[in-house]
């Protein structure tokens, strides 16, 4: 029997050799055979021992569930609007030429030991996991949820990684010392969310997007990818912007986002 990958799970029998390229920290392997579980620490595979290793994962990583119901300030023009929930974050465009819904969070205490409070440490390895979804098809609406450091809406200009999406299209971001961009192939459908797992792995150097647990793409260009210590605050960002044209009340909706960081 070969190894089967479900998203982040693996499983196989002992006698098979585990991957060993492009696993995500953290996936988790199952032997078939015997039931042991394993976990990919980055460089090999240790059996999981259960509650106490998320005792060590708590204590050799940052990790935030970003709240969505505050802290968030919004910044939207020329009509577009938004709100927060308890595990939401919405912007819409409105339906005027050029409008903007844009909503940004500061992040604070990734840097630790390094830098001052708010600038994000590109030097460690880092996952932003979120669900997205888009309503209110136009081909001119362009939307982004962002790890950066600015607030504004618009294309990576300084470091950061993110996800855009043209329309309904999924495209990776990220930007080192110039902008990268990798068209993952994946449309959604019209008020579908899917899953979107960035991991930014500064020592490869790679990024990789995952959709639904697959591997759509991957960026190895060293310019695209951020690395060292930050020079700014960091901010996460969800922004969807509308074409010369209007007439389309363009909607952006990112669900329960999540940072980890190693230390």
């Amino acid at each position: 029997m070969a190894v089967v990958i479900k998203g982040f799970m693996y499983e196989g029998p002992s006698t098979d050799a585990k991957p060993t390229v492009n696993v995500p920290t953290n996936a988790r392997f199952l032997e078939t055979d015997t039931g042991l579980e394993y976990y990919w620490n980055g460089a090999s595979w240790l059996v999981w021992l259960g509650d106490e290793n998320y005792a060590i994962l708590l204590m050799r990583s940052n990790i935030l569930h970003v709240p969505t119901n505050a802290g968030w300030t919004s910044d939207n023009i020329v009509g577009g609007y938004g709100w927060l929930g308890p595990s939401t974050v919405v912007s819409y465009t409105g339906v005027g030429a050029n409008g903007r819904g844009l909503e940004h969070t500061s992040l604070s205490g990734f840097t630790q030991g390094a830098g001052w409070l708010d600038f994000f440490n590109w030097g460690k390895k880092t996952y932003l996991v979120f669900n997205i979804s888009r309503v209110n098809s136009d081909v001119q609406v362009i939307a982004r949820c962002q790890l950066k450091e600015a607030n504004a809406e618009g294309a990576l200009a300084a470091k950061g990684i993110g996800l855009r999406m043209d329309n309904y299209a999924l495209v990776g971001e990220s930007y080192g010392t110039a902008l990268g961009t990798v068209a993952l192939g994946v449309t959604l459908n019209s008020g579908e969310d899917k899953q979107v797992v960035i991991i930014h792995d500064p020592d490869t150097p790679q990024i990789m997007w995952y959709v639904d647990g697959v591997l759509e793409g991957t960026q190895s260009t060293a310019a695209n990818i951020p690395s060292g210590l930050g020079g700014a605050t960091g901010y996460l960002v969800a922004s969807i912007i509308n074409g010369a044209a209007g007439g389309v009340d363009g909607g952006l909706w990112v669900f329960h986002p999540k940072i980890w960081q190693d230390r």
